[in-house]
């Protein structure tokens, strides 16, 4: 390996949480992960419960200075080829995430070249890149990270498409009038989900998502939740429905704390709904690229 790149190890664990964070903190206020967190992502993503079995290799090599100052850090997963694996992930491998001091661009750039002497290493046919850190909207490569998106275009890597992750105030989505159908709560897939019925059909439900549960050993997570699930039965207007949804779902989250909702939009959802999340009063808090590969 190049002077200064070499694998993580235990005693790296305050400094490379130190870096998660400066990279977490560009994309989602107040939120800062902890150690146990960081660390636990370096062994196993519980929350990824399809891909991550896939994983029969995880590499996490850091680049430091002669004084020992971590100055980036990337985690790597090689995926196998054994029943059930995606035809995508067969013969894959990711970065999962790499970061970089943005003033130390230098050691990003050698420890992209030992992660890609690496994945030669390992001979994969299919080669990723992403920018999952264990943190809510930390995916793809934010906007907000263009050093990293630089580190990863000069090494052959594009993304095939962007997604725009946006936030609103809980408060600012509380409808004053009552929706002209019956309002539902229950536990759902992804969350607590709320629906919409009428004559006791139901014709359209959100799935809302407390992040304590993916940040449980955050230092701020609290205040956040997202949407996990959201449908309108065809023949339903969404205009008519989606804000008396959130409506439902925001104030059961101001009753526990929570002030802050995300939601997502691709460039496969329809523009009309990105127009109608605005008018619900949703801001874009960052635009992450996704899909990352070499050609």
């Amino acid at each position: 390996m190049p002077h200064g790149v070499r694998p993580f190890e235990r005693h790296d664990r305050d400094q490379l949480t130190e870096l998660v964070n400066l990279h977490i903190a560009a994309v989602l206020p107040g939120v800062a992960v902890s150690v146990n967190t960081v660390m636990s992502q370096l062994e196993r993503e519980p929350l990824e419960s399809t891909v991550d079995p896939w994983v029969i290799e995880r590499r996490c090599l850091v680049a430091t200075d002669d004084q020992n100052r971590l100055h980036a850090a990337a985690l790597l997963h090689h995926f196998g080829n054994g029943p059930g694996v995606s035809p995508d992930f067969a013969d894959a491998a990711e970065i999962r995430w790499l970061i970089c001091r943005p003033d130390q661009l230098d050691d990003g750039r050698r420890l992209m070249e030992v992660c890609i002497a690496l994945l030669d290493e390992w001979n994969v046919e299919n080669r990723y890149a992403d920018g999952s850190l264990p943190a809510p909207a930390c995916y793809g490569v934010p906007y907000a990270w263009p050093h990293i998106g630089s580190l990863c275009s000069a090494a052959g890597f594009a993304p095939s498409r962007e997604e725009t992750v946006l936030r609103v105030r809980c408060a600012d989505l509380i409808q004053d009038d009552r929706p002209p159908f019956q309002v539902g709560r229950s536990a759902g897939v992804l969350g607590t989900r709320f629906t919409l019925s009428e004559e006791g059909a139901t014709v359209a439900f959100i799935e809302v998502c407390q992040l304590t549960a993916e940040l449980t050993r955050s230092y701020a997570s609290i205040g956040w939740a997202d949407v996990g699930n959201l449908h309108v039965d065809d023949g339903v207007d969404p205009k008519t429905v989606i804000p008396h949804l959130y409506s439902a779902g925001a104030e059961w989250l101001l009753q526990g704390g929570i002030e802050m909702l995300i939601e997502y939009h691709s460039g496969e959802d329809p523009k009309e709904h990105l127009g109608l999340l605005e008018k619900c009063g949703f801001e874009t808090l960052v635009t992450n690229t996704r899909g990352w590969a070499t050609a």
